[in-house]
């Protein structure tokens, strides 16, 4: 008999601890929705590509004025290596624009320079700035097992440079380059075993490499090594990159706002860059849609 009441004693006061731990549990997690609805998701947004098919071949000074007036934040570019780096930072600087993404080659061809010795100077020089250096890796058929050994060495190597000054480097996944792939990429940043070493998502070329695949769980277990992000509107299934995975934002059948829910859902907070790149006709023009567009979400964030 006393067994019995005293197996029915801890029946009873393991379930109150079970229900106790739930009710805090539940406590916690509205809290921390709470906490999450009163700030606002406010990423900033720029352009990239702009230079690269505009009907008008605006100049830098012109690009960075056009894209104050409609209202981005900031602007992506390669990483200027010669004299015009300072003057094209002040022009940005004058603008009121953020420079967020500045890409660079990496060669793994052998018996070439895996860089231009130019580039980690130029990385310094971007110090104190809220800028991704981005590193397309290239030299090597898509996954070339040849490749692993020299890219994780200068993915180090530039790592270390970046991390002197408090930027990272992201692998741009591309179409046809070694790290084509984003889940490739992602096995490359394990490797190198750097925090300041992350991969983008460019979205396009998940697209055209991946499109197959369900983008949410690999953002959602892989969220520490998200580090830039490009979107662009898209026709899911396509595969040419104009009128096709490339697009304004007003333009395609992918679903962005699913995307940038995972995003907010995987706590990225970092810029978001419109991908430009091949859409005809004047920049100004679908730049001007894109960011209607944008704005729209942006509202819709604010009253969530």
């Amino acid at each position: 008999m006393q067994r019995l009441v005293w197996k029915n004693y801890v029946i009873a006061a393991t379930t109150v601890a079970i229900l106790a731990l739930a009710q805090a549990g539940d406590a916690d997690e509205k809290s921390a929705s709470a906490e999450d609805s009163q700030t606002a998701w406010a990423p900033k947004f720029y352009g990239f590509c702009v230079d690269t098919h505009d009907a008008k071949k605006r100049t830098i000074p012109q690009q960075a004025e056009m894209l104050r007036e409609l209202g981005f934040d900031g602007v992506g570019y390669s990483l200027w290596l010669d004299e015009n780096a300072e003057k094209n930072l002040a022009t940005l600087d004058n603008a009121g624009l953020e420079l967020y993404h500045a890409y660079a080659r990496i060669s793994l061809k052998p018996d070439t320079p895996p860089y231009d010795p130019r580039v980690p100077d130029a990385i310094r020089k971007l110090k104190g700035r809220p800028a991704t250096i981005c590193v397309l890796i290239q030299g090597l058929p898509p996954a070339d097992p040849q490749g692993v050994g020299p890219a994780v060495k200068v993915l180090r190597e530039l790592g270390d440079v970046a991390a002197e000054v408090g930027l990272r480097i992201s692998i741009y996944h591309h179409t046809r380059d070694w790290t084509e792939s984003l889940m490739y990429a992602l096995e490359i940043v394990d490797k190198t075993n750097r925090p300041n070493v992350g991969t983008n998502l460019n979205l396009c070329h998940w697209l055209m490499i991946d499109g197959d695949k369900d983008y949410r769980p690999v953002l959602r277990e892989n969220a520490d090594k998200i580090f830039a992000i490009t979107i662009n509107g898209a026709q899911v299934g396509a595969k040419t990159w104009t009128n096709g995975l490339i697009q304004p934002l007003d333009k395609g059948d992918f679903d962005n706002r699913e995307l940038l829910k995972t995003l907010r859902g995987i706590g990225y907070r970092g810029p978001i860059g419109l991908m430009c790149y091949g859409i005809p006709g004047d920049a100004r023009e679908h730049l001007e849609r894109s960011i209607k567009v944008w704005k729209g979400w942006q509202a819709e964030w604010t009253a969530q």
